[in-house]
């Protein structure tokens, strides 16, 4: 049995284990992940004692980071103290719902006054086959951030970004500028190096040609389909466009050096430390294949989920929906500058995250990732033939077809793995 399959497998076992101990907690535990030192603070201070009050119980917070967080719940549980609400990652309703490890949450979802405030759309990529998993916290929702100085200074309307791929190559050659062997403005800047960043934008633009990573119903790799094809050649050809394997001058987007890239709602943290009004000359768009095809925009989300193993589920609820209630969501969000996505609060938060209304007009097209289990091989390698197709080390079709028979190899082996539970 592979050793992934093993870990998944001993820790359900460990999850139904401790689910069937006797005794109702008074006390639940949270795991943080990454939680920042001030909002840990405010939990502690403020949230901690009021949910204290609300329903005579305690709440013990834990923390790991996203390389310990499983081994942490592994451990947790082993020793039968599982926590019961755990910070979730954008893979946490596909992976760890669909083996068991979390609690569905629909009975709790179909009574919460604030489930409509949450877009239909939201919900389905916290879901994984009719089941939500998870309450969404943050989510890292991407689309295209353009410098509308560098527009207008080019000729471009700055009102009027690219509507199909074609225009966005057009752009970018337009945008960039050279001045000896260094790069002074890179009309688009792609994503290129080690990690998932790569395959993520890559996987974005298959979205856009109206691909999911795999089919979902028979587990088998979407990326020989002509759009996947078409999807990669794209990219490739942003590369060019954007002079990407040219150095730039020193700065980044903040500092006008970039026309064009991925932008995610904490990025407006660090550049309005750099530029109070950057928000101001910077434009957001979802890219799209062609002007009669539907925007996608990139989302991925971290949020709060309810471990299966947990002995008092309806009181990690609880703990759950104050979060999310409306003032102690605002601190939240303040504080650490996470953006939940609830739609019903945009103008509270644009006072405390300018330009955060430029995100919230994406949702209707956000479509989320899903990539076959473990991601740090089938992530990792998609982002290494990448890398070689911008290199010139390979073609995008030889690249792709390597993939595609390494991605239908995990994918026999999760829909097997999961097939158990």
């Amino acid at each position: 049995m592979p050793r992934r399959r093993c870990c998944v497998v001993l820790i359900v076992c460990l999850l139904l284990l401790s689910a069937g101990l006797n005794g109702t907690a008074k006390e639940i535990s949270f795991l943080t992940i990454a939680y920042p030192g001030e909002l840990t603070k405010y939990l502690q201070d403020e949230v901690i004692p009021m949910f204290r009050r609300m329903h005579n119980a305690d709440v013990s917070l834990l923390t790991a980071n996203w390389n310990t967080r499983m081994e942490r719940i592994i451990v947790l549980t082993a020793g039968g103290t599982p926590p019961d609400v755990v910070v979730t990652g954008f893979y946490s309703p596909y992976e760890e719902g669909a083996a068991g490890m979390l609690e569905p949450l629909n009975r709790y979802l179909e009574r919460w006054p604030l489930t409509s405030r949450f877009s239909k759309g939201l919900w389905d990529a916290l879901s994984w086959r009719g089941n939500v998993y998870v309450v969404p916290q943050n989510l890292d929702l991407r689309g295209i951030g353009y410098n509308k100085v560098l527009y207008a200074e080019a000729g471009l309307d700055p009102e009027k970004p690219p509507q199909s791929w074609a225009e966005l190559v057009q752009y970018a050659q337009r945008l960039t500028r050279v001045e000896g062997d260094r790069v002074t403005v890179r009309g688009f800047t792609n994503t290129y190096g080690s990690g998932g960043g790569t395959a993520q934008q890559y996987l974005w633009f298959l979205r856009q040609a109206g691909l999911t990573e795999f089919d979902h119903e028979i587990f088998t790799s979407n990326l020989l389909q002509p759009g996947a094809f078409e999807a990669l050649q794209t990219l490739q050809d942003l590369w060019e466009a954007g002079q990407n394997a040219m150095p730039i001058l020193s700065g980044g987007f903040a500092q006008g050096r970039e026309a064009m890239r991925y932008l995610a709602p904490i990025s407006i943290r660090s550049m309005i430390a750099y530029d109070p009004d950057i928000m101001d000359r910077v434009g957001l768009f979802a890219p799209k294949r062609s002007p009669h095809e539907k925007p996608v925009a990139h989302m991925f989300a971290n949020g709060l989920a309810i471990t299966s193993a947990s002995k008092n589920k309806d009181l990690a609820w609880e703990w759950i929906a104050l979060l999310l209630s409306d003032g102690i969501l605002y601190e939240i969000e303040r504080i650490s500058w996470f953006f939940s996505g609830r739609m019903d609060m945009l103008n509270r938060m644009r006072e405390v995250q300018p330009g955060i209304e430029k995100w919230y007009a994406l949702d209707p097209y956000l479509e989320p990732q899903i990539v076959p289990p473990p991601r740090d091989i089938s992530q990792q390698e998609l982002t290494r033939v990448i890398c070689d197709v911008y290199d010139k080390k390979t073609s995008p079709v030889a690249a792709l077809e390597h993939v595609h028979h390494l991605w239908n190899r995990l994918l026999a082996e999760w829909k097997e793995q999961i097939a158990h539970f």
